[in-house]
């Protein structure tokens, strides 16, 4: 019989979906060898186009141990279905969710424990997050390096008892999955302050937080860390809304670009949300941040309990309540309309929700 040469059958198993890859690697020991090759897993993420959303929900089985479980939700033409669903035991706690990057999902527990799991696998591995009895963790963030090729998790610390979350007692830590598997500390300056304990946006190989000026208080500024470079950088807001309430400003990613999500509305009754989306600098010296505006108006609803979370086949899908619809609703820009996400499920409590694109990126069931 004569065998199928080596480059075919690559070509061919870059067109399946992951849950058939998934499946496939139990065939033979020569197409599990393909399928776990670097450099497959790379090209058959690079090659995906299919869209999903990703929704996450905690359960607690007992006083030890509580479930977390995803279900990949695909939408076409108005009309959602469940992909896959997939369940991963952790201890008892309550959990943060982080939105997916390449496949896989990030999450921490109030009191420790930090779990980065691929749910198309059904994989997960648990990070070493050392105690020190004098801090506390403040936030984490999850992203992908694109130049070393690495997954990296960043960690703020702060010591216990301090409330204000400020530069001079804060301390930030990075993790390097497959690498050295260890934190180690990034020194920065200069003075700024972190808000609310609010979780870092991953976007173009940046983290992003809205900054309360520890020193100047004549308005917010946009603190960006980069990645590959683990260096710091600030990024001035739309000039329109240096004198708005920054408070009621959140940082969201969608379609791969960092957007900031104004709310402050309430002569509308609240039912306008401003999406800007930041374009880069357009100065060679950086001095001038480009932002485009989005404008989102519900005719008779208030939206001010409402964020966008991602963006699916041109719609904008916000997570938060709108009366006469549901906690999930598109809106489409075209038409400015709003239409509920229906999924078939009777509840989802205390989920979270992003955009997901399936993926064989390994991910080891232990400890690192």
């Amino acid at each position: 019989m004569t065998s199928i040469p080596d480059h075919i059958i690559f070509h061919i198993l870059l067109q399946l979906p992951v849950k058939s890859l998934v499946r496939f690697k139990c065939v033979n020991k020569n197409w599990s060898s393909f399928v776990a090759h670097p450099d497959f897993i790379k090209t058959h993420l690079d090659g995906t186009k299919t869209q999903s959303l990703i929704i996450s929900c905690l359960e607690h089985q007992n006083l030890h141990t509580s479930i977390i479980r995803f279900f990949s939700i695909r939408v076409i033409n108005e009309v959602s279905d469940i992909e896959f669903s997939a369940s991963f035991p952790v201890p008892f706690d309550s959990y943060h969710v982080l939105p997916s990057c390449n496949g896989l999902i990030c999450f921490y527990g109030s009191h420790g424990g930090i779990h980065v799991c691929n749910p198309a696998t059904r994989k997960m591995a648990t990070l070493s997050d050392r105690s020190d009895a004098d801090v506390q963790s403040s936030t984490c963030g999850f992203g992908f390096d694109t130049i070393t090729d690495k997954y990296k998790i960043v960690k703020f610390l702060k010591p216990s008892g301090v409330d204000d979350d400020i530069s001079d007692s804060l301390r930030l830590e990075v993790f390097t999955i497959d690498e050295d598997n260890s934190w180690r500390t990034v020194r920065f300056q200069p003075p700024f302050r972190f808000p609310h304990r609010q979780r870092p946006v991953f976007a173009g190989g940046f983290f992003y937080w809205i900054s309360d000026p520890a020193v100047d208080s004549s308005g917010f500024s946009i603190i960006s860390f980069d990645l590959g470079h683990e260096i710091f950088g600030v990024i001035k807001p739309p000039e329109s809304l240096w004198r708005k309430n920054w408070y009621l400003f959140s940082l969201v990613e969608l379609g791969g670009e960092l957007c900031l999500v104004d709310l402050d509305f309430h002569v509308v009754e609240k039912k306008r949300m401003d999406i800007w989306i930041f374009k880069g600098n357009v100065d060679c010296d950086g001095t001038h941040d480009l932002w485009l505006r989005e404008t989102i108006i519900h005719p008779s609803e208030s939206i001010d309990c409402t964020l966008p979370v991602a963006v699916v086949g041109g719609e904008i899908l916000l997570h938060g309540y709108v009366k006469g619809l549901g906690e999930l609703n598109f809106y489409d820009p075209k038409l400015g309309r709003f239409r509920e996400l229906e999924i078939g499920k009777d509840s989802w409590q205390y989920f979270h929700v992003s955009s997901y694109v399936g993926s064989i990126v390994t991910v080891s069931n232990n400890q690192y």
